[in-house]
């Protein structure tokens, strides 16, 4: 390959050391930075006579086109963990150009301190487009020296927060808190399980909120993280996991961005280029959280993390509108940045009864845009250790079951970007739409019953119609030869289909 491109940081040199590793064709391959009229790391693939040009506004952006070249001349396409798909090449007749559809596109890791596949999902998500990835505090402290370099190299954007309130309040004091240990205690935190560490640094977030102290310790520990590591480019930290109720609800949003505005003040003063965002979550605990009413909308920025669908529905639907409606207030309310926080890759939400969403999150792409959203992340999530313990789930492979859903997500962040065609034969397509709509419909039971969810049977109030959705992917699946890659998904399902029936019969 001949190339007289000059790498002025180490995102370019990786981009073009990805071009020689993928690129075997003779023409010349020429990158240009310079500003494009398609902004938010958008490119432009000109072909010429004899030479192909790429060109983008930013290093990142030459790095995604480089992959959306790979795939076009090569046939190459970056789809599963571990290795790489062939499909048949289209080529680039004149100009390609690749647009995202939200500036903002990532995925959201809490707990998981499983470093290869945390490095596999960096590789895959940015090959596809994503340009963040959204920690714990606690989680970055176990691996940022093992994922930094990884980051550094792609361009990718850090955000630091979640529900890390105990553990920076614990850290702010001076006390050591292992990244693992927080870890196991927010992991409890789901199922009412209390633990030393939680038992010993919980501190309600009213209390914390109304602690000027407390939350000036916290600021503080957060601007030390910010000035060490360049990479982290958003705050979001979260309240702890407790739905706010009676009269604390009703000062808990003023006070909950009061917070985060005094932290956006704190960075910009100690010149550091770290937005903060304040979350709207938590409908399952509580409305207050999630519902505006009265409140101003602040000046920092939105995650909008509703807990509560029903994936086989639209957010409009009936069941979900009042989330809907709140979504459309937040977004009528301000103009600051509002990112959507989905759960397409939430395994103990939507559990090992794991449904393939792909039409769902096609359709709900296009409606936060049209609603004038700015961005999507996508939780990842990992079994439950409860889940993993069962002798029916030995050979359940989590990661590879909820990478299905996420390069679909990733992909339909960009403008002309196929995924389900490249990935399914048109038979596969058929079935994973049949499945989207009977295993989606456990989502909304998961919702309802939490934490006791639909595959550990304890609601005999559902039980005939659990009973009945179970039967009926019983028999789609024996009725359906089924074709990788959604062979041993298929198989895995079915072991959980069966032990999940047995359980609701027994109840």
């Amino acid at each position: 390959m001949d190339t007289s491109f000059t790498t002025k940081n180490a995102i370019e040199q990786f981009a073009l050391d990805e071009l020689k590793r993928y690129y075997k064709g003779g023409k010349r391959v020429k990158f240009e930075r310079n500003d494009t009229e398609i902004a938010d790391d958008g490119f432009e693939i000109i072909h010429c006579k004899d030479s192909y040009l790429i060109r983008g506004n930013s290093s990142r952006a030459l790095l995604y086109g480089v992959y959306r070249f790979i795939e076009k001349v090569e046939g190459i396409v970056f789809f599963d963990l571990q290795q790489h798909r062939k499909i048949e090449a289209e080529g680039i007749e004149e100009t390609y150009i690749g647009k995202p559809k939200f500036s903002r596109r990532g995925n959201v890791f809490e707990t998981i301190d499983d470093i290869l596949f945390l490095k596999r999902m960096l590789d895959v998500g940015t090959k596809n487009g994503l340009n963040e990835v959204f920690f714990t505090f606690f989680l970055w402290d176990e691996v940022k020296e093992a994922l930094s370099e990884e980051i550094q190299k792609r361009g990718i954007e850090v955000t630091l927060g979640g529900h890390s309130l105990r553990y920076l309040i614990a850290k702010a004091k001076g006390i050591e808190i292992a990244g693992k240990t927080a870890a196991d205690g927010a992991v409890n935190d789901l199922i009412g399980k209390e633990t030393e560490f939680t038992a010993a640094y919980a501190m309600k977030n009213h209390d914390f909120l109304q602690d000027e102290q407390a939350q000036q310790e916290v600021i503080r520990l957060i601007v030390s993280y910010c000035r060490r590591e360049a990479v982290i480019r958003r705050i979001s930290l979260w309240p702890e996991d407790v739905g706010a109720k009676g009269d604390e609800a009703a000062l808990f949003l003023t006070r909950y961005i009061g917070f985060t505005e005094k932290l956006q003040r704190a960075l910009q003063e100690a010149s550091l280029q770290v937005e903060v965002e304040h979350i709207v979550y938590n409908a399952g605990l509580s409305w207050e959280m999630l519902e505006r009413k009265q409140q101003k909308a602040g000046a920092t920025d939105i995650l909008y993390a509703y807990w509560g669908r029903d994936y086989t529905e639209s957010y409009e639907s009936e069941r979900d509108l009042r989330a809907w409606k709140s979504l459309i207030d937040w977004r009528q309310a301000t103009d600051r940045s509002i990112t959507v926080f989905e759960y397409y890759s939430d395994h103990f939400m939507l559990s090992e009864l794991f449904p393939l969403l792909f039409d769902r999150i096609a359709a709900d792409v296009e409606r936060y845009r049209e609603i004038g959203c700015n961005g999507m992340v996508n939780l990842v999530v990992p079994l439950h250790k409860s889940a993993k313990e069962q002798r029916h789930m030995e050979h359940y492979e989590y990661q590879q079951y909820q990478q299905l859903n996420n390069i679909v997500f990733a992909r339909s962040l960009w403008e002309h970007a196929e995924t389900v065609p490249h990935l399914l034969s048109g038979q596969m397509q058929q079935f994973a739409r049949q499945m989207e709509r009977m295993l989606g419909k456990h989502s909304k039971y998961n919702t309802i019953f939490f934490p006791s969810r639909v595959v550990e049977a304890k609601n005999p109030e559902a039980k005939a119609e659990v009973i009945n959705m179970l039967t009926e992917v019983e028999l789609l699946i024996q009725q359906t030869n089924v074709e990788a890659p959604l062979k041993h998904y298929t198989e895995a399902v079915k072991q959980v289909v069966q032990v999940t029936k047995e359980r609701w019969e027994a109840l």
